[in-house]
């Protein structure tokens, strides 16, 4: 019985070590691979210019700019705009035409993939009629590959035509 407790006590002994250090290793590769990603996230910036007022069946362009404010190339995977926002309103036109465009639940996906250095801003238009009266608001993101990305929320109203003064 002695032999058999002894072995089975090393054995035990053996596991949990071998359990420890494999553990221990998955951590260290998993931190590494990590801090490798993310020590410096990509900083940039999106801004959308548009007017907050249109008339029902006006045109419109939203210019939607995305600034690389950090100190490498910035890799910007798609644009994706959320439904909300392009429920009143018809799309015309994109520009420039995007790799892919996907619709998704609950947004339109607009693949651009394009890199961009240091201090370069990447334009992409969107050009809308009016179609409905009302309030529209929806996000529009701006994504990497690794899927970081900004929102910048955006909102217009669609209002009637002003009616013309009786003479």
């Amino acid at each position: 019985m002695d032999k058999a407790y002894e072995r089975n006590k090393i054995i035990l002994i053996t596991v949990l070590i071998t359990m420890f250090v494999t553990s221990a290793a998955w951590v260290g590769i998993g931190a590494v691979g990590y801090w490798s990603l993310y020590k410096e996230p990509p900083r940039f910036d999106v801004a959308v210019d548009c007017p907050e007022e249109v008339v029902l069946g006006d045109v419109l362009t939203a210019k939607v700019s995305v600034t690389n404010g950090g100190g490498t190339n910035l890799k910007l995977e798609n644009l994706d705009v959320y439904t909300d926002l392009l429920l009143g309103f018809e799309i015309l036109s994109v520009n420039p035409k995007p790799r892919t465009t996907e619709k998704i639940v609950d947004y339109v996906s607009y693949g651009i993939a394009r890199s961009l250095k240091p201090g370069e801003t990447f334009e992409f238009e969107i050009e809308m009629r009016a179609k409905e009266v009302g309030v529209w608001g929806g996000d529009i993101d701006a994504c990497t590959p690794m899927q970081t990305f900004i929102t910048h929320y955006t909102e217009i109203e669609v209002v009637d035509a002003a009616p013309t003064p009786a003479e």
